[in-house]
């Protein structure tokens, strides 16, 4: 898909380009699909992109109101799978590690 066709309100880094209004995510062009939850992850980092978003802010902000004592936990896994799907490795990774703080898009 061509990320021109994106709405003006989509978020752009390098070749990664999301459209909340459509929930579409591509990669140098290339549709990539993420689930709901993957989504919400990536939307909240590429809004709060520059700085590290605490994963608890984060955890906050995709799982609002559920309480759970694992979802730290479950958002580490969610992150493995959107690296995964992005295809980003060290160490030019796009979404980065704050070893102890959290996670954040240049």
């Amino acid at each position: 898909m061509d990320t021109a066709s994106f709405a003006p309100n989509s978020l752009k880094y390098k070749d990664l380009a999301i459209d909340p209004f459509r929930r579409q995510c591509t990669l140098h062009g290339e549709s990539i699909p993420l689930t709901n939850t993957e989504f919400a992850i990536l939307r909240f980092l590429m809004e709060n992109r520059g700085r590290v978003v605490p994963a608890q802010e984060l955890s906050d902000a995709v799982w609002e109101d559920e309480v759970s004592i694992r979802r730290n936990d479950c958002l580490a896994v969610h992150v493995r799978h959107i690296r995964e799907k992005l295809h980003d490795h060290k160490p030019f990774a796009m979404v980065k590690t704050a070893w102890g703080r959290g996670y954040w898009i240049e």
